[in-house]
């Protein structure tokens, strides 16, 4: 009796292990999605999409940039009419735009609220949207505008000179109330396109480029002047927008781009970027010593205080490398990164699932250790033309979800795909999943319409939803019965809103 209570007992044993392995298995895979929603979100102007941050209800927040004074608005708001140039000044780049930030409902029928944001002259787009402790939304930009609405006892109330300035604002949730706006910069030109990270503090990080001579900085931080003819720049902003905590500039002898940054849990500032300076300050022992050539990416750490450089490291081939937008920490302190590289001799590590280059430009994928001293995983993605790629995002069996764009006709898209084949136009958007050792491509899919399509920015909501942001110049891009705006709005683009859900 005793031997077959024990014959027994490893046989369900033996069962219960095959079922949780068959379990982890199961859960090692991405879920697959179907749309729940996709509208259009534009006028009769250029209009773009940059951020997106799903709440817990379902609705999601949107900002991004508009030339567009037909843009929906709601009642009370910070800003209900366009202020910006006239976009048939000329290129988008210089004259024309507003921010702007919507939030959607659930089912993506409805615009809960909607503002404009910017001066009279032009506003690029939300370069960064973050929701502090109490729900209130941070942004930030780059500004031709002298006359955007700063508050009193702001750090910095005035423009202080030349093409642009960068700039950050917080805003209630219900985007009503105007809490703080303050210019940040110099004499020369800023550009925050790397976004911005809150501490626990909810003090504001800014990371971005600037050529003025006489950037802010303060004291005892690790570079307080220019050394080259653009600098990257990382400043921290107290929670009320009033002054500084710290700021400092990071670059070498040639130009440096800060893309992105992100806080840990004790207060370092990881920041990624790209540069052609051969002599940033990298250590012997770093993941890459060495620049490579043309342009390289970098990696690198700082003290909360930004007063010390923590580690530092180049990547990249003989070619052009750039990060793209943003940067991802895991909690074990590994930094993910996404861009493109046209190396054909790109770093790829061993298990990579793409190790040579297919096109002109492929996207990367990679993942720093904790120390700045090993990839641990670096690969490439694409087709034989070009791709970049944004936003590693991970799911909570460590799935990487990465986002952007591909002219490629043979991106290696899955046969689960919710569009299997190229819409049309110069681009279309792609979505991708890769494994979390980068080994395997799980999931693959174009998005896009006969126009231009672009995917700017992904994030996950709690129950794995898919939210998606983007561009789109395509008259039949894939929109839903239902959807808040149906028809393409005109000029040479509208926001869209996509919304996915796992199948199982």
């Amino acid at each position: 009796m005793d031997y077959a209570k024990r014959a027994i007992g490893r046989i369900l044993c033996v069962a219960v292990g095959i079922w949780l392995s068959g379990a982890d298995l199961r859960a090692a895979e991405p879920a697959r999605f179907k749309i729940v929603y996709a509208t259009y979100l534009g006028g009769s102007q250029w209009d773009q999409g940059r951020e997106v941050v799903p709440y817990p209800d379902g609705s999601v927040l949107v900002g991004g940039q508009t030339a567009s004074s037909n843009m929906p608005t709601t009642a009370g708001v910070v800003q209900p009419k366009y202020a910006g140039d006239d976009p048939a000044l000329g290129h988008p780049g210089i004259y024309g735009g507003d921010c702007f930030l919507a939030r959607l409902s659930a089912d993506g029928s409805r615009v809960l609220a909607a503002t404009y944001f910017g001066g009279s002259k032009q506003e690029r787009n939300v370069y960064g949207l973050e929701l502090d402790r109490q729900g209130n939304l941070v942004i930030t930009s780059t500004t031709r505008s002298d006359d955007i609405p700063t508050t009193r006892g702001c750090f910095q109330p005035k423009f202080a000179g030349g093409e642009n300035e960068c700039f950050a604002a917080k805003i209630t949730s219900d985007l009503k109330r105007l809490i703080w706006c303050t210019y940040v910069g110099g004499s020369g030109g800023e550009s925050p396109r790397g976004g911005l990270a809150l501490d626990r503090d909810d003090n504001v990080c800014l990371v971005g480029t600037t050529s003025s001579r006489n950037y802010p900085t303060t004291p005892g931080v690790y570079q307080e002047k220019p050394a080259g003819p653009q600098t990257a720049f990382l400043t921290k902003l107290r929670a009320d927008g009033s002054g500084l905590v710290s700021s400092t500039l990071f670059g070498g002898s040639a130009d440096a781009h800060i893309i992105g940054a992100r806080i840990d849990a004790e207060g370092s500032i990881y920041v990624a970027g790209h540069t052609r300076s051969q002599d940033l300050p990298v250590a012997a022992d770093a993941a890459q010593p060495k620049y490579a050539g043309q342009a390289d990416i970098f990696l690198a750490k700082f003290s909360a205080d930004a007063s010390r450089l923590l580690w530092a490291t180049y990547l990249g081939g003989r070619g052009n490398e750039f990060a793209e937008y943003r940067l991802r920490i895991l909690p074990d302190g590994s930094v993910l990164l996404t861009g493109t590289t046209a190396s054909p001799d790109f770093p790829t590590t061993g298990r990579a699932f793409q190790r040579k280059l297919r096109g002109r430009t492929d996207g990367i994928l990679v993942k720093l250790s904790p120390d700045g001293k090993r990839f641990a995983l670096a690969t490439l993605l694409g087709g034989s033309g070009e791709e970049f790629f944004l936003m590693p995002t991970v799911d909570r069996e460590g799935n990487i979800y990465i986002v952007g764009q591909t002219n490629s006709r043979d991106l290696p898209v899955t046969p689960d795909a919710i569009q299997k084949t190229y819409g049309g136009g110069t681009n279309d958007g792609v979505l991708a999943v890769l494994s979390p050792d980068g080994s395997t491509l799980l999931y693959c899919t174009y998005l896009g319409g006969s126009g231009d399509d672009m995917i700017r920015s992904i994030a996950l909501g709690r129950g794995g939803e898919v939210y998606l942001v983007g561009h789109t110049a395509s008259p039949d891009f894939p929109v839903t019965a239902g959807a808040f705006q149906s028809r393409f709005g005109g000029g040479s683009g509208d926001i869209y809103v996509v919304k996915l859900v796992p199948t199982r």
